[in-house]
């Protein structure tokens, strides 16, 4: 005889999953309205980037100070301008060059048309997506493009978008005047700490360390990324050289004092910093990134453990 299956077991089981299931969309969508309405990159760099509209006016170009400032040579300094009107999203032309398309229909210069739901938005070679306050869509987008710039060990920006960063946070800096510095640091005889204890030991000492300086130095708009191995590079916009200095030794005295504890051991772990800013003469940002590297070999070779600004 077979025996049949016990029905509060089998229930509760359906009940939990779908429960859990039902949960977490919940969860998702109370999420999403919260969201701002967005432009998203669909095709162009960086893919997937979101633009959140939160301004009643925004320009849209390739000038560095633009609002929504995307670097293709396709696009005006002065491109196109979004306006909010009571509760309703407009595009504007702004007599660009290569003009502005909505689904493929070019506007006439100064002309005004409200965004609807997934609006393709063509300027230049970029092509951007609509998607209105509260929708779900959102936030697929923002997992995307998190996944793409995230580095997967420790959980903050990758090189790749570091780079994109520099670039356009250096542009916006000479653009507008403001000051701008950036930290080159990595970790002292790391290849020490993998050698003598493993490279699970070394996995733990950089994820350990990217989320104290996250936690403790890193500022809301600052950018804080691996730039490669058991190197970092810090971003910071509106900060003068000696500013980036101060919370340069910061890093240096944090790390030095923390208590990095593997499998019940201590392992020793310090930094070398390089710091740069940028002034008159720079006019790449690889070459403000190149002397915050040259001022990091300048402390490792004075003894490490120590902070190098570049004069």
């Amino acid at each position: 005889m077979t025996k049949k299956p016990d029905a509060s077991d089998d229930g509760t089981d359906n009940t939990s999953v779908l429960q859990d299931g039902q949960n977490t969309l919940l969860k998702e969508l109370q999420k999403a309205k919260e969201q701002d309405a967005c432009l998203i990159i669909i095709r162009g760099t960086p893919q997937g980037h979101r633009f959140f509209l939160t301004q009643n006016t925004m320009l849209i170009g390739r000038d560095p100070s633009a609002a929504i400032c995307v670097s293709d040579q396709g696009i005006s300094r002065r491109h196109a301008q979004i306006i909010q009107e009571s509760g309703t999203i407009f595009l504007v032309d702004l007599g660009s060059s290569n003009g502005s398309f909505i689904n493929n229909r070019r506007l006439s210069p100064n002309e005004k048309v409200a965004l609807a739901k997934e609006d393709m938005i063509k300027l230049g070679t970029t092509i951007l997506k609509f998607l209105p306050k509260g929708e779900l869509e959102i936030l697929f987008y923002g997992n995307l493009g998190s996944a793409a710039h995230t580095d997967p060990l420790t959980q903050i920006y990758n090189k790749g978008y570091l780079l994109e960063a520099l670039e356009a946070e250096f542009k916006r800096a000479r653009a507008l005047h403001t000051e701008f510095s950036l930290i080159f640091f990595d970790l002292d005889h790391f290849k020490k700490i993998n050698d003598t204890h493993g490279h699970d030991a070394g996995d733990f000492v950089l994820k350990e360390l990217t989320q104290l300086v996250r936690k403790s130095h890193v500022r809301p708009k600052d950018i804080f990324a691996r730039y490669g191995g058991e190197e970092f590079v810090l971003l910071l916009s509106n900060t003068a050289g000696k500013d980036a200095r101060e919370i340069a030794e910061r890093i240096r005295t944090g790390i030095e004092v923390h208590p990095f504890i593997y499998e019940g051991k201590r392992l020793p772990v310090t930094t070398s910093l390089g710091v740069a800013e940028l002034q008159v003469g720079i006019e790449a940002a690889q070459t403000l990134l190149k002397k915050a590297d040259q001022a990091l070999y300048s402390a490792k070779s004075q003894g490490r453990n120590q902070v190098v600004f570049h004069n």
